[in-house]
């Protein structure tokens, strides 16, 4: 067997999705975190800082 020579290394799964979402408190469901309403209850939300 030879050795391969990894020039390229794989990087960890980067969480930005996660990052930019956050959780309507009206119905419970996922939102950017810069939405100014719920695009699934329409509930009035308060931009993150």
């Amino acid at each position: 067997m030879s050795k391969r020579i990894r020039i390229f290394r794989r990087r960890e799964q980067d969480d930005l999705l996660e990052r930019s979402m956050r959780t309507c408190p009206g119905c419970r469901r996922d939102v950017h975190v810069f939405a100014a309403a719920c695009r699934h209850c329409a509930r009035q939300l308060d931009i993150a800082s």
